[in-house]
């Protein structure tokens, strides 16, 4: 090997790297080759954001978790649909919590003003002379006549609170704790991104905030000492399917991914990374559904998944070339590689018979939707068929697990609707 060739250091390649449990993911299976390892160590020196190409299934999302692991940092991921807005990926801002905070303090305020104004009437009340000359028995005692009085008068005093409940902040009912209390940062929620660049004052804003509309998928029931701990390890955080937003959403991130920061306008506060805290490692993938805009792409660093090619098929077969006595072919190299996958995932539960058959049976239906213009099953298909025979047969002999196959293999890789 070439002297000057790199290795990577902090991603071990072709290692069977096992992923725990994480959120709503389930424990998997990854193996980083020296491709990917290599642009996760550019995206690292460089700070830039690395944008992940190719079709589904083919492991781009999995790339992110993974990643977070062999570093040690905690994994923030976020998975984009054609709703989500770009600032909201920054930070949430809630008007209807602030108004329902403003008719809160207002009805609050209200009442204790009601409140004062019975009590000054009792004392008032209290304090008037009983006369001399006793009452008639047909007139009301004096107790019955207060409190008479009061029953008559109290309708309006309930128009008088509703009145100051629908004012709201604007009409002098509002305690002097209110202006506080209604300050615009206590609707604000820092988003994914303000965590991974900067979790301590994400963990002060939080607090703050009255009702977080978003909050990262982990405890946060840490002190500001743990969260400085954790933001001298860093976060990676995965922008799932950027191509189902619109061009806005991408726009929206020019900021955040050129200058390393964000500004929060009614905080007056700009959140960036602060010093001897890593910066985050941001992993965005995309299925190439939607062209991205070419000033967000400048802004990344590009890694090209395509299982399939055949420049990686090749150099992934010259590598094997010590163990392989067949000329290459990029069917039968990329049939090899789904076998090795198959392994590493579904460790000595297969033969290399049954995995290879199974890529087989992947490979012709690729072929075979490709030619006509439909979705091709990938890698995360091939995947499945071997777990859903790992379920059904998994105690069978090996005939009668290729036999499955055959049957089964059609409800996994053909999806397309037939006419």
């Amino acid at each position: 090997m070439n002297s000057s060739h790199h290795i990577p250091k902090k991603i071990r390649v072709a290692h069977r790297i096992k992923l725990e449990r994480c959120q709503s993911w389930e424990e998997g299976f990854h193996v980083f080759d020296e491709e990917s390892a290599l642009a996760v160590e550019m995206a690292l020196a460089t700070g830039r954001p690395l944008l992940v190409r190719g079709e589904p299934g083919s492991g781009k999302s999995q790339l992110a978790r993974a990643a977070a692991q062999e570093l040690n940092r905690r994994f923030i991921s976020e998975v984009i649909t054609s709703t989500t807005e770009g600032q909201n990926l920054l930070w949430h801002y809630d008007p209807v919590a602030r108004f329902h905070e403003a008719q809160m303090l207002a009805a609050e305020a209200a009442a204790t003003a009601l409140r004062q104004e019975n009590w000054e009437e009792d004392n008032q009340a209290d304090s008037e002379e009983i006369p001399s000359v006793p009452p008639q028995p047909e007139a009301l005692s004096r107790k019955k006549s207060i409190r008479y009085k009061k029953k008559k008068i109290l309708p309006q005093k309930r128009q008088h609170l509703f009145q100051a409940i629908s004012a709201g902040a604007g009409r002098g009912f509002l305690p002097d704790r209110g202006s506080a209390d209604l300050h615009p940062g206590n609707s604000i929620s820092p988003g994914p991104f303000w965590w991974a660049i900067d979790c301590v004052s994400a963990r002060q804003q939080i607090g703050r905030c009255r009702w977080p509309l978003y909050q990262p998928g982990f405890d946060l029931g840490f002190s500001l000492e743990e969260a400085a701990a954790q933001a001298q390890r860093g976060f990676v955080f995965l922008i799932d399917e950027i191509d189902k937003a619109d061009s806005s959403l991408p726009n929206a991130l020019l900021e955040v991914l050129g200058n390393g920061g964000f500004h929060v306008p009614l905080l007056n506060q700009t959140v960036r990374v602060p010093p001897g805290f890593a910066s985050p490692l941001v992993i965005i993938t995309t299925n190439e559904e939607r062209e991205l805009p070419p000033a967000f792409v400048r802004r990344c660093l590009v890694l090209h998944l395509r299982f399939d090619d055949e420049h990686y098929l090749r150099t992934w077969w010259n590598r094997q070339v010590t163990q392989r006595a067949d000329q290459f072919h990029p069917d039968r190299a990329l049939v090899k590689w789904l076998a090795e996958r198959g392994e590493l995932h579904f460790e000595h539960v297969f033969s290399v018979r049954v995995r290879e058959k199974a890529a087989e049976l992947l490979v012709r239906d690729r072929r075979e939707a490709q030619q006509a213009g439909l979705i091709k099953p990938g890698q995360a298909e091939y995947l499945d068929l071997l777990r859903a025979l790992r379920n059904m047969a998994a105690a069978s002999s090996e005939q009668q697990q290729l036999a499955l196959l055959e049957q089964i293999s059609p409800y996994v890789f053909i999806k397309e609707a037939q006419e």
